[in-house]
Protein backbone atom coordinates (compact mmCIF):
# COMPACT_ATOMS: atom_id res chain seq x y z
CA UNK A 1 0.00 0.00 0.00
CA UNK A 2 1.01 3.44 -1.03
CA UNK A 3 2.31 5.71 1.87
CA UNK A 4 -0.90 6.75 4.01
CA UNK A 5 -2.01 10.67 3.67
CA UNK A 6 -5.08 12.11 5.04
CA UNK A 7 -6.80 14.21 2.15
CA UNK A 8 -10.09 13.94 3.71
CA UNK A 9 -11.83 14.58 6.95
CA UNK A 10 -13.19 11.11 7.48
CA UNK A 11 -9.90 10.34 9.91
CA UNK A 12 -12.24 11.99 12.39
CA UNK A 13 -15.42 11.63 11.64
CA UNK A 14 -14.41 7.95 12.21
CA UNK A 15 -12.74 8.38 15.38
CA UNK A 16 -15.72 10.37 16.20
CA UNK A 17 -18.63 7.77 15.24
CA UNK A 18 -17.28 4.33 15.03
CA UNK A 19 -19.15 3.52 18.26
CA UNK A 20 -22.16 4.08 17.44
CA UNK A 21 -22.37 4.23 14.14
CA UNK A 22 -24.26 0.95 13.21
CA UNK A 23 -26.80 1.75 15.91
CA UNK A 24 -27.42 5.13 14.60
CA UNK A 25 -27.42 4.25 10.98
CA UNK A 26 -27.68 0.43 10.87
CA UNK A 27 -31.30 0.33 9.41
CA UNK A 28 -31.17 3.69 7.30
CA UNK A 29 -31.63 1.81 4.22
CA UNK A 30 -33.57 -1.29 2.70
CA UNK A 31 -30.02 -3.41 2.27
CA UNK A 32 -31.80 -5.79 -0.01
CA UNK A 33 -32.99 -2.49 -2.27
CA UNK A 34 -29.08 -1.52 -2.11
CA UNK A 35 -27.58 -4.86 -2.89
CA UNK A 36 -30.13 -5.19 -5.59
CA UNK A 37 -28.94 -1.58 -7.47
CA UNK A 38 -25.46 -2.77 -6.64
CA UNK A 39 -25.36 -5.63 -8.26
CA UNK A 40 -27.81 -5.89 -10.70
CA UNK A 41 -25.08 -5.63 -13.47
CA UNK A 42 -23.94 -9.21 -11.85
CA UNK A 43 -20.58 -7.33 -10.64
CA UNK A 44 -17.84 -10.42 -9.81
CA UNK A 45 -15.59 -7.81 -7.88
CA UNK A 46 -16.81 -4.73 -5.76
CA UNK A 47 -15.07 -1.85 -4.44
CA UNK A 48 -16.77 0.52 -1.82
CA UNK A 49 -14.86 3.49 -0.96
CA UNK A 50 -15.35 4.74 2.62
CA UNK A 51 -16.57 0.86 3.89
CA UNK A 52 -16.69 2.38 7.37
CA UNK A 53 -18.36 -0.87 9.66
CA UNK A 54 -18.95 -2.68 6.71
CA UNK A 55 -22.60 -2.09 6.96
CA UNK A 56 -23.10 -2.92 3.12
CA UNK A 57 -20.41 -4.37 1.94
CA UNK A 58 -21.13 -7.58 4.21
CA UNK A 59 -24.52 -7.80 2.65
CA UNK A 60 -23.20 -6.86 -0.97
CA UNK A 61 -21.02 -10.23 0.04
CA UNK A 62 -22.83 -11.98 1.15
CA UNK A 63 -25.20 -11.58 -2.48
CA UNK A 64 -22.28 -12.33 -3.80
CA UNK A 65 -21.74 -15.44 -1.84
CA UNK A 66 -25.37 -16.63 -2.48
CA UNK A 67 -24.93 -16.32 -6.21
CA UNK A 68 -22.12 -18.59 -5.79
CA UNK A 69 -19.83 -15.58 -7.49
CA UNK A 70 -17.33 -15.37 -4.66
CA UNK A 71 -15.95 -18.72 -4.02
CA UNK A 72 -13.28 -18.54 -1.23
CA UNK A 73 -11.32 -15.14 -2.64
CA UNK A 74 -11.74 -12.47 -0.34
CA UNK A 75 -10.47 -10.00 -2.71
CA UNK A 76 -13.49 -10.06 -4.60
CA UNK A 77 -15.16 -7.61 -2.46
CA UNK A 78 -12.83 -5.17 -1.06
CA UNK A 79 -13.85 -2.03 1.01
CA UNK A 80 -11.42 1.13 2.10
CA UNK A 81 -11.61 3.37 5.22
CA UNK A 82 -9.24 5.79 6.77
CA UNK A 83 -10.21 5.03 10.26
CA UNK A 84 -9.23 2.27 12.00
CA UNK A 85 -11.95 2.56 14.39
CA UNK A 86 -14.31 2.22 11.84
CA UNK A 87 -12.27 -1.12 10.26
CA UNK A 88 -12.22 -2.76 13.45
CA UNK A 89 -15.75 -2.76 13.68
CA UNK A 90 -15.98 -4.06 10.01
CA UNK A 91 -13.27 -6.74 10.78
CA UNK A 92 -15.32 -7.95 14.35
CA UNK A 93 -18.47 -8.55 12.34
CA UNK A 94 -17.00 -9.87 8.77
CA UNK A 95 -16.51 -13.38 11.15
CA UNK A 96 -16.75 -15.48 7.48
CA UNK A 97 -13.64 -12.95 6.03
CA UNK A 98 -15.73 -12.07 2.90
CA UNK A 99 -13.95 -8.65 2.75
CA UNK A 100 -10.89 -7.79 1.93
CA UNK A 101 -10.49 -4.31 3.92
CA UNK A 102 -7.71 -1.45 3.32
CA UNK A 103 -6.86 0.78 5.93
CA UNK A 104 -5.91 3.72 3.45
CA UNK A 105 -6.61 6.95 1.60
CA UNK A 106 -9.54 6.84 -1.19
CA UNK A 107 -8.20 9.16 -3.38
CA UNK A 108 -4.65 7.85 -2.99
CA UNK A 109 -4.67 4.55 -1.55
CA UNK A 110 -7.52 2.66 -3.83
CA UNK A 111 -6.84 -1.50 -4.07
CA UNK A 112 -5.93 -2.47 -7.87
CA UNK A 113 -8.61 -3.00 -9.91
CA UNK A 114 -10.18 -3.99 -12.20
CA UNK A 115 -13.29 -4.22 -10.08
CA UNK A 116 -17.10 -3.88 -12.00
CA UNK A 117 -18.77 -1.64 -9.60
CA UNK A 118 -17.68 1.33 -7.15
CA UNK A 119 -18.99 2.84 -4.82
CA UNK A 120 -19.49 5.51 -2.40
CA UNK A 121 -22.97 5.49 -0.01
CA UNK A 122 -24.53 8.05 2.33
CA UNK A 123 -22.65 10.92 1.64
CA UNK A 124 -19.34 9.40 1.83
CA UNK A 125 -18.01 11.23 -1.36
CA UNK A 126 -18.60 14.68 0.65
CA UNK A 127 -15.96 13.71 3.25
CA UNK A 128 -13.28 14.71 1.46
CA UNK A 129 -13.75 18.83 1.69
CA UNK A 130 -13.15 20.51 -1.96
CA UNK A 131 -14.18 19.75 -5.48
CA UNK A 132 -10.59 18.61 -6.39
CA UNK A 133 -10.31 16.14 -4.21
CA UNK A 134 -13.88 14.73 -4.85
CA UNK A 135 -12.40 14.65 -8.96
CA UNK A 136 -9.15 12.78 -7.85
CA UNK A 137 -10.91 10.18 -5.96
CA UNK A 138 -13.50 9.46 -9.01
CA UNK A 139 -11.07 9.86 -11.39
CA UNK A 140 -9.23 7.44 -9.25
CA UNK A 141 -11.88 5.26 -9.10
CA UNK A 142 -12.54 5.32 -12.86
CA UNK A 143 -8.81 4.31 -13.57
CA UNK A 144 -10.09 0.76 -11.62
CA UNK A 145 -12.90 0.10 -13.59
CA UNK A 146 -13.51 -2.56 -15.50
CA UNK A 147 -14.94 -2.24 -19.30
CA UNK A 148 -17.99 -2.20 -18.85
CA UNK A 149 -18.02 -1.26 -15.14
CA UNK A 150 -19.85 1.12 -13.19
CA UNK A 151 -19.84 4.07 -10.16
CA UNK A 152 -22.35 4.31 -8.19
CA UNK A 153 -22.91 7.23 -5.77
CA UNK A 154 -25.29 7.97 -3.28
CA UNK A 155 -25.63 11.47 -1.62
CA UNK A 156 -28.07 13.51 -0.13
CA UNK A 157 -29.23 16.83 -1.96
CA UNK A 158 -29.02 20.63 0.23
CA UNK A 159 -32.07 22.57 -0.64
CA UNK A 160 -30.28 25.77 -1.65
CA UNK A 161 -33.03 28.17 0.14
CA UNK A 162 -32.27 26.10 2.71
CA UNK A 163 -31.21 27.89 6.50
CA UNK A 164 -27.59 28.40 6.61
CA UNK A 165 -27.55 27.19 10.21
CA UNK A 166 -29.70 25.21 12.64
CA UNK A 167 -30.36 22.95 15.57
CA UNK A 168 -31.96 19.47 15.50
CA UNK A 169 -32.85 17.48 18.47
CA UNK A 170 -33.73 13.40 18.51
CA UNK A 171 -33.79 10.32 20.26
CA UNK A 172 -32.13 7.43 18.78
CA UNK A 173 -32.40 4.70 21.45
CA UNK A 174 -30.25 5.32 24.28
CA UNK A 175 -29.31 8.51 22.98
CA UNK A 176 -30.57 11.77 22.91
CA UNK A 177 -29.10 13.61 20.08
CA UNK A 178 -28.22 17.58 19.50
CA UNK A 179 -27.06 18.54 16.08
CA UNK A 180 -25.89 21.96 15.49
CA UNK A 181 -24.08 22.77 11.99
CA UNK A 182 -23.48 25.38 9.70
CA UNK A 183 -23.68 25.40 5.75
CA UNK A 184 -21.45 27.78 3.13
CA UNK A 185 -23.65 28.39 0.46
CA UNK A 186 -20.41 29.56 -1.62
CA UNK A 187 -17.96 26.64 -0.47
CA UNK A 188 -20.53 24.00 0.15
CA UNK A 189 -19.01 23.11 3.48
CA UNK A 190 -20.99 21.65 5.88
CA UNK A 191 -19.61 22.04 9.94
CA UNK A 192 -21.31 20.78 12.62
CA UNK A 193 -21.13 18.93 15.96
CA UNK A 194 -23.64 16.28 17.12
CA UNK A 195 -23.91 16.19 21.13
CA UNK A 196 -24.66 12.59 22.03
CA UNK A 197 -26.33 12.26 25.52
CA UNK A 198 -25.81 8.26 26.78
CA UNK A 199 -28.62 7.47 29.75
CA UNK A 200 -25.86 6.98 32.08
CA UNK A 201 -25.02 10.40 31.90
CA UNK A 202 -22.34 10.63 29.22
CA UNK A 203 -22.13 13.69 26.66
CA UNK A 204 -19.96 12.69 23.95
CA UNK A 205 -18.48 15.33 21.34
CA UNK A 206 -19.10 13.98 17.64
CA UNK A 207 -17.57 16.92 15.42
CA UNK A 208 -18.37 16.43 11.25
CA UNK A 209 -17.42 18.14 8.46
CA UNK A 210 -18.35 17.77 5.11
CA UNK A 211 -17.71 19.70 1.37
CA UNK A 212 -21.48 19.34 -0.35
CA UNK A 213 -22.03 18.96 -4.53
CA UNK A 214 -25.26 19.30 -6.09
CA UNK A 215 -26.33 16.04 -8.67
CA UNK A 216 -25.34 18.51 -11.54
CA UNK A 217 -21.88 19.23 -10.06
CA UNK A 218 -21.04 15.55 -9.36
CA UNK A 219 -21.91 15.06 -12.72
CA UNK A 220 -19.91 17.30 -14.38
CA UNK A 221 -17.34 15.28 -12.07
CA UNK A 222 -17.52 12.22 -13.18
CA UNK A 223 -17.96 13.39 -17.11
CA UNK A 224 -14.13 14.98 -16.62
CA UNK A 225 -13.61 11.27 -15.15
CA UNK A 226 -14.94 9.18 -18.46
CA UNK A 227 -17.96 8.24 -16.79
CA UNK A 228 -21.27 8.79 -18.08
CA UNK A 229 -25.09 8.94 -15.78
CA UNK A 230 -26.81 6.38 -17.01
CA UNK A 231 -29.83 6.06 -14.31
CA UNK A 232 -30.54 8.70 -11.34
CA UNK A 233 -33.08 7.54 -8.66
CA UNK A 234 -34.22 9.17 -4.89
CA UNK A 235 -33.63 6.14 -3.15
CA UNK A 236 -32.32 2.63 -3.21
CA UNK A 237 -35.83 1.56 -4.03
CA UNK A 238 -35.55 3.04 -7.53
CA UNK A 239 -37.97 5.88 -6.32
CA UNK A 240 -38.36 8.63 -9.34
CA UNK A 241 -36.27 11.49 -9.24
CA UNK A 242 -37.22 14.87 -9.11
CA UNK A 243 -37.07 18.58 -8.59
CA UNK A 244 -37.61 18.22 -4.99
CA UNK A 245 -35.33 15.04 -4.05
CA UNK A 246 -33.77 15.14 -0.60
CA UNK A 247 -31.37 12.17 -1.80
CA UNK A 248 -30.09 10.86 -4.86
CA UNK A 249 -28.61 7.31 -5.88
CA UNK A 250 -26.92 7.86 -9.03
CA UNK A 251 -25.23 4.68 -11.53
CA UNK A 252 -22.27 6.17 -14.03
CA UNK A 253 -21.09 3.56 -16.86
CA UNK A 254 -17.38 3.27 -17.57
CA UNK A 255 -17.44 4.76 -21.34
CA UNK A 256 -13.03 5.73 -20.99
Amino acid sequence: MAEHLTTSDSVTYGAAFADVYDDWYGESDDLAAVVDVLCESRPRRVLELGVGTGRIALAVAERLAATKKFATDATLMCGIDESPEMLAQLRAKDTQQRISSHLGDMVRDQPPGPFDVVFLSYNTLFNLVGAQLQFECIASAATRLATPGRLVIDACIIDPNAPTSGTTNERRGPWTLQTTSTFDRTSGHVDGITLSTHDDGRVVRRPFRIGYQPPQAIDATCERAGLRLVSRYSSWRKAPFSDSSSRHVSVYDNVR
